[in-house]
């Protein structure tokens, strides 16, 4: 989803670009398959908020919506209970900014995982022992799919954490789709 409606926009008063968004994203047909809505660290959960935005959001076949909250605001049972009636997925990252961005959330039709590299963000590599952490992670959610994003590439560690992320998820029994 573009910065203009998540950071600037905050959510509100963008229906207009939303549906421009997604009339653009239409293009990428039949290979897209998540939306991600990365928020900004300072935007607060608001339940009218949040409703109306994924209200207006359109919903495409085989498509999920994944919301990437950044706000503590947003690890509590309300705002999960939101997520999940607007069928959208909280991603889990790591690091964690607080409680409970360590797991999934919302929609259990994804478990979506972005994992940025720590103790440097962007810059650290994953040891196996973490990567087969991840993995029993994936294997032990409730999702229907999993996807596991790999973004510490400041120093290009994110092939090789997924490719040892991948060897450990075979091993765990459930290897997810989006890598």
């Amino acid at each position: 989803m573009p910065r203009s409606i998540t950071h600037e926009s905050r959510l509100t008063r963008c229906a207009a670009e939303v549906a421009e968004f997604y009339e653009d994203a239409m293009a990428l047909q039949p290979k897209l398959g998540v939306v991600l809505v990365q928020l900004p660290p300072a935007l607060e959960f608001d339940s009218d908020t949040v409703r109306a935005f994924f209200a207006s959001v359109p919903r495409i076949d085989r498509v999920t919506v994944a919301c990437e909250p950044r706000h503590p605001s947003w690890f509590t049972r309300e705002a999960d209970n939101e997520l999940r009636d607007a069928q959208v997925s909280r991603v889990a990252a790591d690091p964690a900014r607080c409680a409970g961005a360590d797991g999934p959330g919302g929609s259990t039709r994804l478990a979506y995982y972005r994992w940025h590299g720590a103790p440097h963000i962007y810059y650290s590599k994953y040891s196996k022992t973490r990567l087969a952490a991840f993995a029993d992670s994936v294997a032990n959610t409730d999702a229907v799919e999993s996807w596991c994003i790999f973004d510490n590439t400041a120093r290009h560690e994110a092939w090789d954490d997924a490719q040892n992320f991948m060897a450990a998820a075979a091993t765990a029994g459930k290897a997810p789709r989006g890598l």
